[in-house]
C-alpha cells in the first residue's frame, strides 16, 4: 500500500495548539502523525495548514442560479454538467462531505462513489417536501410553473398535503435513494404564494413524516424561517433546523 507523507505542513493540536508535523496516509487512513517521517510519495505542506476534509451541511449542487428565466430555457440535461463543476469546486474547496439540501439524486452521487466524476461525499435529500402553496410549490398566478427542482424520475415532486400523503412521499423518497429527508416548515422567499413568517404543516403532519423517516432509518431537516415553524420542527422530532 502506498504511504503518503504531507510534510512540513502546520496542525492544530487541541492540547498543544499549532505545530508544524508531518502526516502520514495509507490508503484511506491518517495512520501516523509527527515529525522526521518518510513515505513513498512525499507532498511539501510548508507554509500551508493541513486539516481533515470539511463537512457543508447545507448545499444544492445541482443549482448554479436562481434566474427563473434563465432555468425555464435550460435544458434539463445541463444542469447535471452544471453540477459536475459544483461538485468539483466544492472539492477543491477543501469540503469532502456534503449534505445536499435538494437538488441532487441518486446518480450523481454514485457518480461520485464510483470515480466517474471528482466530488463530495454526499448525502442526498433529493427534493424538498411542501404543502400545497408552500416554500416548493412551483405554482404561479400565471399558470405556468417554475420549479427549480424538475420532477422526472429519479427527483420525486416534494408536494405533500396531509397525513396519509406525506406518509407516501416518504416512502417515494427513500425509494428514490433519499439519505434524509427535506421539508419546509414555513413559506420562503423565492416562492410566491407564502411567507417566511407563517409555519407550514400541521403538527400531526410532521410527525407522520418524523416517524416514516424513522422507520427508514433516516432523519429529517427542515428549512424553517418562522418562529412557529421552528417550534413546530422540534416538537415533532426534527433533527435539522
Amino acid at each position: 500500500m502506498t504511504r503518503t507523507v504531507f510534510s512540513g505542513g502546520t496542525i492544530v493540536d487541541p492540547i498543544l495548539g499549532r505545530e508544524t508535523a508531518d502526516i502520514v496516509i495509507e490508503g484511506d487512513r491518517i495512520v501516523e502523525v509527527g515529525t522526521g517521517l518518510d513515505g513513498d510519495v512525499a507532498i511539501d505542506c510548508g507554509g500551508k495548514f493541513v486539516t481533515p476534509g470539511l463537512f457543508d451541511c447545507h448545499v444544492h449542487l445541482a443549482y448554479t442560479h436562481i434566474n427563473l428565466w434563465r432555468h425555464i430555457h435550460t435544458p434539463l440535461s445541463y444542469n447535471f454538467y452544471l453540477a459536475i463543476g459544483n461538485m468539483m469546486r466544492t472539492l477543491e474547496c477543501g469540503i469532502t462531505s456534503v449534505r445536499d439540501a435538494s437538488g441532487a439524486d441518486l446518480g450523481m452521487k454514485e457518480a461520485v462513489d464510483d470515480d466517474l466524476v471528482p466530488g463530495p461525499r454526499m448525502q442526498i435529500s433529493l427534493a424538498m417536501m411542501s404543502q400545497t402553496g408552500g416554500h416548493g410549490d412551483g405554482w404561479n398566478p400565471s399558470g405556468i410553473p417554475v420549479r427549480l427542482a424538475t420532477q422526472y424520475p429519479g427527483r420525486p415532486s416534494g408536494l405533500a398535503d396531509g397525513p396519509d400523503e406525506v406518509r407516501k412521499k416518504v416512502r417515494e423518497l427513500v425509494r428514490a435513494g433519499a439519505d434524509v429527508i427535506k421539508v419546509a416548515t414555513s413559506g420562503g422567499v423565492l416562492s410566491p404564494r407564502d411567507e417566511p413568517t407563517h409555519a407550514h404543516y400541521r403538527p400531526e403532519e410532521l410527525e407522520i413524516l418524523v416517524a416514516e423517516a424513522e422507520a427508514a432509518g433516516i432523519w429529517v431537516m427542515a428549512h424553517a424561517q418562522a418562529a412557529d415553524g421552528i417550534k413546530n420542527a422540534v416538537r415533532a422530532g426534527i433533527r435539522s433546523i
